[in-house]
């Protein structure tokens, strides 16, 4: 039950990624476990025993169970909104982390796509503030642009006057 002292909660950030960020970070992942894999299996041969096995049951566990089922989590979980005077950000698989960032605190604003991002017409919002820099991924190309200009937008506003 809330009291009069506790602070007023910030309502859940409510936009969420292009769906297609799904696809991206199932490749990723599939690709770090097959990277994994190499590896697990020199050291696996090199000491041999159970930790030959290990060496390859682990990345291809985690390339058959963890392809589907973490990007469809992280994707589920990651939610963002650019408010008047803040930017709200929720994310995570196991751990939910929120960020809010005031807009008085942004220093400035990018695009970035990177070889799969432009693959699937997608870009990654990122914002910066003295810091550091945070990021809402995976947005629609035309999408990432509007949410760009509007964080820029709304940082540029001085409540301050002349």
């Amino acid at each position: 039950m809330a009291t009069e002292t506790d602070p007023p909660r910030t309502a859940e950030p409510v936009e969420c990624l292009s769906p297609l960020a799904r696809w991206v970070w199932r490749a990723h992942w599939a690709g770090a476990s097959l990277l994994a894999f190499l590896p697990g299996r020199a050291v696996g041969d090199e000491l041999g025993g159970a930790v030959e096995t290990l060496g390859w049951v682990l990345p291809l566990a985690a390339l058959l169970v963890g392809t589907p089922l973490v990007p469809a989590l992280r994707y589920r979980r990651w939610r963002w909104e650019v408010r008047e005077h803040e930017i709200d950000l929720r994310r995570g698989v196991l751990t939910l982390h929120r960020t809010l960032i005031p807009m008085a605190r942004v220093q400035h604003v990018e695009t970035t796509e990177g070889v799969l991002e432009q693959a699937f017409d997608l870009a990654t919002v990122e914002i910066h503030t003295a810091a550091g820099s945070h990021t809402i991924p995976l947005l629609r190309d035309l999408d990432a642009l509007r949410v760009r200009e509007r964080i820029a937008a709304l940082a540029r506003t001085d409540d301050d006057g002349p």
